[in-house]
């Protein structure tokens, strides 16, 4: 899932390589990668009546990847920052519709400047193109699916303490996603750190996982994070707490 500096710099010019900046749009408009184009999360997501935040359908997707260049043989990175998890529900959409080909760079913008790569300002237009979803349902759960098997999933929260002793899914465990963050040049701990954060909160490598947290963003980041450890059965709840709060459903 990560790409170093030194893998960007050696493939910035390729042009199977399709480059997404997740940050803010403005932050993006200051100064970005050369080539980079401005990808931002609201642009993957649908708001349902509760104000859940949704994974958008196959018709949209396809359009949406399309304008930006992407069809199913373009390798796709995404630049963000470590305490930001928009990339993070960016790539798990991707990957939501079959998409293998993305990876995070593991590094942020100021680290880029660092090693030697100059910002421009410059607008990157790239060619239309086609994208075929090839949609991974395993991957994803809605709220009918949870609320009949909470006692066949290990259920992890990614929020806050304070948010997750405000309320909570039944028989879910906190490990808020900031634990899994790696604070510097790097967006996430190392494979061995997240095993070990992993195992000292019991989840077993052979369970079923759900994530989620306020809207699913930060859930992704969680996830990843999980697959990183070499965890494989993990599914997001994307609606998560806003839409099972909207929803009525029993907390703890």
């Amino acid at each position: 899932m990560l790409v170093s500096i030194e893998w960007l710099k050696d493939h910035h010019s390729d042009p199977d390589v399709v480059i997404l900046d997740t940050r803010p749009k403005t932050m993006f408009l200051y100064g970005h990668v050369p080539k980079s184009q401005s990808f931002t999360l609201n642009q993957v997501i649908e708001y349902d009546q509760y104000g859940a935040n949704l994974v958008l359908d196959e018709k949209k997707i396809s359009d949406l990847f399309g304008s930006f260049g992407i069809d199913n043989s373009k390798t796709v990175v995404l630049v963000g920052d470590s305490m930001d998890p928009s990339s993070a529900r960016i790539a798990w959409t991707f990957l939501y519709f079959g998409h293998e080909k993305i990876f995070l760079l593991d590094a942020n913008i100021m680290s880029l400047q660092k090693n030697g790569f100059e910002l421009t300002k410059k607008l990157f237009v790239p060619k239309q193109t086609s994208f075929i979803p090839k949609t991974k349902s395993k991957i994803r759960i809605n709220s009918d699916q949870l609320k009949e098997n909470l006692n066949n999933f290990v259920i992890l929260d990614a929020r806050t303490p304070q948010e997750f002793m405000g309320g909570h899914l039944p028989n879910s465990k906190l490990i808020p996603f900031t634990d899994g963050i790696a604070y510097g040049d790097k967006l996430f701990q190392n494979k061995d750190y997240l095993q070990n954060l992993f195992s000292k909160n019991q989840v077993p490598k052979e369970s079923k996982i759900i994530c989620y947290c306020m809207h699913g963003h930060r859930a992704s980041s969680l996830f990843l994070q999980l697959m990183i450890a070499g965890y494989e059965n993990i599914k997001l709840y994307d609606g998560s707490f806003v839409d099972w709060y909207g929803r009525r459903l029993p907390l703890e």
